[in-house]
C-alpha cells in the first residue's frame, strides 16, 4: 500500500480493495494500523478523495536524483540476474516506488550470459542463499583443482561471485576449518534441515595467498584481427602493436600451467607464441602433444 502511495498522490479505497481483492473495510482497518505505526497515512473524503501520504514521508526520494534511481535499478536488475531472491526483489519494488518517470528509456542494460550451465549454478546459488539465511547445514560431493572428490558437509556463510565464477566460504566439520568452495565443483549437494548455531564470521578476499600464487609468465603472441577484442578485454590494450592491416603483436602475462595453456588453445589458429620467457613454450608444446596423442 505504502509503495503504490509513494508513486501516487491519493488512491481510491475502492482501487485498494479491488487490487488486494479484498474489503473496503479492511483497507480502512489497514490504514488504521500504519497510522498506529507512525506513518502518515490519511484519508480524505468527497468526490476525489481517497487514502495519501503526507508530503514529509515522501521527502527522502528527494535524497536520490531520478539517475541516481536509474542506476540503481540497473545494478540490481544485473545481481537479479546472477542470483534471485524475494529480498532483492522487495528492493526492486521499493526503489521503483521512487522513479516518477518510468516511460523513460534506460541508457543502460546488463546482460549477462545464458549459458545452461550459468542457469544451473544459478539455481545453486539461490538456494544457498537461502540456506545461509536460515543457517542450514549442506552436504555435498566435491572435485578440487586436482580433481580429487571428498564428500562434505559444510556451514554456509558467504556467497561470491567474483571473475564470472561462483565461490561459497563455508566452515568445513570434516576439516574443522574455514574453506572457500567453488560452485560449479560441488556435485550431488543437499540442504538440510538440520540447522547450526553461526560462528563469528567475516568474508575474506578471495585473492590466494603469495606463498601459493603462480609465478607469471611474460608472453608475446601474434594474433590475427579477429580476436583482439578478446585479448584487449582480458589484458588491456597498452601492449598490443600493429604488424599489418590483419595481424598484431600483444604482451601478456600468463601463469605457466594447464589453465593458461586451456587459455591458449581457445584461441585456435588466431594466435601463436612467438617469445616466451623460461620454459613456457616448451612445456606448452608438450600440452599439445599430449591433447594430439588423445585423438592419435
Amino acid at each position: 500500500m505504502i509503495m503504490i502511495l509513494l508513486k501516487k498522490e491519493i488512491v481510491s479505497t475502492q482501487e485498494f480493495a479491488e487490487r488486494f481483492g479484498v474489503s473496503k473495510r479492511t483497507i480502512l482497518r489497514d490504514v488504521e494500523t500504519l497510522s498506529v505505526a507512525n506513518i502518515p497515512i490519511y484519508t480524505q473524503r468527497g468526490r476525489n478523495g481517497g487514502i495519501g501520504l503526507l508530503p514529509n514521508y515522501k521527502v527522502d526520494k528527494k535524497l536520490l536524483t531520478a539517475q541516481d534511481i536509474q542506476h540503481l535499478l540497473t545494478a540490481l536488475s544485473g545481481v537479479q540476474q546472477l542470483i534471485e531472491s524475494p529480498e532483492i526483489q522487495a528492493t526492486i519494488a521499493k526503489i521503483q516506488a521512487m522513479q516518477e518517470d518510468q516511460t523513460s528509456p534506460e541508457s543502460l542494460s546488463i546482460q549477462h550470459t545464458s549459458w545452461i550451465g550459468s542457469t544451473e549454478l544459478k539455481m545453486l546459488a539461490e538456494q544457498l542463499s537461502q540456506a545461509i539465511k536460515k543457517r542450514q547445514l549442506v552436504t555435498f560431493d566435491y572435485f578440487d583443482r586436482e580433481g580429487q572428490l571428498s564428500q562434505r558437509t559444510i556451514e554456509p556463510y558467504h556467497l561470491t561471485y567474483k571473475g564470472e565464477r561462483w565461490y561459497l566460504q563455508a566452515f568445513s566439520l570434516e576439516r574443522q576449518d574455514w574453506r572457500t568452495f567453488r560452485l560449479s565443483r560441488m556435485m550431488h549437494y543437499k540442504i538440510s534441515r538440520q540447522t547450526f548455531v553461526p560462528r563469528e564470521f567475516q568474508p575474506r578476499s578471495l585473492t590466494l595467498d603469495a606463498s601459493i600464487y603462480p609465478v607469471f609468465v611474460l608472453l608475446t603472441l601474434k594474433a590475427d584481427q579477429l580476436i583482439r577484442d578478446v585479448l584487449v578485454e582480458r589484458f588491456g590494450g597498452g601492449t598490443v602493436t600493429a604488424t599489418t592491416q590483419n595481424e598484431f603483436l600483444i604482451d601478456v602475462k600468463l601463469p605457466q600451467n594447464e589453465a593458461s595453456f586451456r587459455f591458449l588453445l581457445s584461441l585456435g589458429k588466431h594466435a601463436k607464441i612467438v617469445q616466451s620467457e623460461g620454459s613456457f613454450l616448451a612445456e606448452f608444446k608438450k600440452y599439445l602433444q599430449e591433447v594430439a596423442e588423445i585423438y592419435s
